[in-house]
């Protein structure tokens, strides 16, 4: 903060009880920004939370700023609250995991889950007056009491004199006086009124001391985020994202490449580059914004220039906060810009073992820079190895992993062989993976058929959309419980096929004669050895056919006349 600048207000401070405070988020007095990444505390600190309230131990005060706030729907943990526009509600600057705990806890919906379904389930133990999360069987002792029980006085009297125990004093008692002690702790607070926000940020990073820190840009994305264009916070550029249909990172990877779009360290976190002062709030600013067009070239490049179709089959994340960056500085490459980006990205992909993926990160987005783009393209070469060991030579793994970089490129493989429906039309893998109605991976033979030890490898995986899976959450890339789905091709189906009338569809699958006539044989052993063999050869192919190993990297004819002419 600049010397001498102050608050136009002094912060006033005051205390309010647990239970005025609860009911004030309730009611939307209080706001609790939604926040771009996860909810940092877990049910441990959750419930230290509680015990620490329960035994007036001191939780660190709350640092609220007073300003309007529009009529929305809040989520909150398991609560759902529909606030309505005021023009001086309290947005919680600093204390957000705390009392998203305190709300989601005490003031959730009664009967309480007796599983630990989040961290926000929480009892008290009369017996032993301490708290803890409920087991994970649900096998909850008769002694425990939900600690939303104990939040409203009068519910909780009417609930003791139902309760087995109600006869016992001193649990009876014990429960009482946990209520009591919870519903009257007093919270310290400090309320701000102030738009300044470097005022805001240095409170903040003064008074932000209890438990797990936030980082002020958490902070800041999430109290004014929602100011401006659309997109304007990580959420948002997620949604965005999902309506091009080419899949949405994580918001953890989002972030790295909106920083790496503004040329920051992208292997340093936003709150690094604040104590290194390297101005990053500065060359943040609509930052998320600016980057949803950069990010959707480079998803363009990754599927029409790389043949990766979507997000979810990127092996590595490295490569697209690079290539955020490159699209960034150049947004229309040339043809051979282009090819020398196509090379970067699988020699990344496929030579991970050769390099330190940080190091790669941090230099590949530093060394970028406005100019030529050919030119740019061949220092991102030049950071990597031009060849590929034998011994490196890709492998297919034993077990298939969907989030693991050998699995995927594993499906990149079999997606080279351009897999076919059994109507003879082409499987789109995009358009699958963008749909929640269709799994787009199945296995082929069923886990009750075989125990060879390939039988848990993608040999055993096919690229080939069944319906939606039993369970509505689970990844497309998931099996229900049966290890199949119930429509499309099944395992029975496919080895009665003939395989004249059905080769090119199984070709597409990466089945061939002699694997054909094992299925049907019911030599699950051969027909998976075979597959392997044919899959690893396309992931191979493929790998050497875009990243080109070995190949002059050499500049265009077009930048050698170029240059040529700015000689003269």
């Amino acid at each position: 903060m600049k010397a001498g600048k102050k608050l136009a207000v002094t912060p006033e401070a005051g205390t309010l009880t647990v239970e005025r405070l609860v009911k004030r988020v309730v009611k939307g007095q209080v706001r609790i920004p939604a926040f771009q990444r996860p909810l940092q505390w877990g049910a441990i600190q959750v419930v230290a939370l509680f015990d620490s309230i329960y035994k007036g131990y001191p939780i660190g005060s709350l640092l609220l700023q007073k300003r309007a706030a529009p009529a929305e729907l809040l989520s909150i943990g398991p609560l759902t609250i529909q606030a309505p526009d005021t023009p001086d509600a309290f947005w919680v600057v600093d204390g957000q995991q705390r009392l998203i705990s305190l709300a989601a806890g005490l003031a959730r919906k009664l009967p309480v889950p007796e599983k630990p379904i989040d961290a926000y389930v929480v009892y008290f133990d009369a017996q032993n007056q301490t708290f803890a999360s409920p087991p994970y069987n649900g096998s909850v002792p008769s002694t425990w009491v939900p600690v939303a029980q104990l939040f409203d006085s009068a519910v909780l009297s009417e609930w003791v004199y139902g309760w087995q125990h109600v006869h016992d004093a001193e649990l009876r008692g014990a429960v009482f006086e946990a209520g009591q002690r919870l519903r009257e702790y007093n919270v310290p607070l400090y309320t701000i009124e102030t738009e300044d926000e470097e005022v805001l940020r240095d409170i903040f990073n003064r008074t932000n001391t209890y438990g797990k820190k936030m980082s002020w840009p958490d902070v800041h994305a999430a109290l004014f985020g929602n100011k401006g264009k659309y997109p304007s916070t990580l959420p948002q550029l997620a949604e965005a994202l999902e309506a091009e249909k080419m899949g949405s990172p994580t918001l953890r990877n989002l972030l790295t490449y909106v920083m790496a779009s503004r040329g920051l360290d992208a292997s340093r976190t936003l709150a690094e580059h604040e104590r290194r002062g390297d101005e990053a709030m500065v060359k943040m600013e609509d930052a998320v914004h600016d980057a949803l067009p950069v990010i959707v070239r480079a998803l363009n490049f990754l599927r029409q220039e790389a043949e990766i179709p979507h997000v979810k089959l990127l092996p590595l994340a490295l490569p697209m906060a690079v290539l955020t960056r490159y699209f960034s500085l150049f947004p229309h490459p040339s043809e051979r810009s282009l090819e020398l980006l196509t090379r970067w990205t699988w020699r990344v992909l496929l030579g991970g073992a050769l390099f330190d993926e940080r190091t790669i990160l941090r230099h590949g987005v530093l060394t970028l820079e406005d100019g030529n783009d050919e030119m740019q393209a061949q220092k991102l070469l030049r950071l990597i190895p031009h060849e590929l060991p034998g011994q490196l030579r890709y492998a297919l793994p034993t077990r298939f992993d969907a989030r693991a970089a050998e699995s995927r490129l594993a499906l990149l493989g079999m997606y080279s062989l351009q897999p076919l429906l059994d109507t003879g039309e082409p499987v789109d893998l995009a358009e699958l993976l963008a749909s929640r109605k269709k799994a787009g991976l199945r296995t082929i033979i069923p886990a009750k058929a075989s125990r060879s030890e390939l039988m848990t490898s993608p040999a055993n995986r096919m690229l080939l959309p069944g319906t939606q899976p039993t369970n509505e959450q689970q990844d497309l890339f998931e099996e229900d419980e049966e290890g199949q789905y119930q429509r499309g091709i099944s395992y029975e189906q496919l080895r009665q096929l003939n395989y004249a009338d059905n080769k090119k569809f199984l070709a597409s699958h990466a089945i061939d004669e002699p694997a054909f006539a094992a299925l049907q044989q019911g030599d699950a052993e051969t027909f998976l050895q075979r597959r392997r063999n044919i899959v690893q050869t396309a992931v191979r192919n493929l790998g050497d056919r875009l990243a080109a190993w070995g190949q002059p990297d050499r500049v265009s004819i077009d930048q050698i006349v170029a240059k040529t002419l700015q000689a003269e």
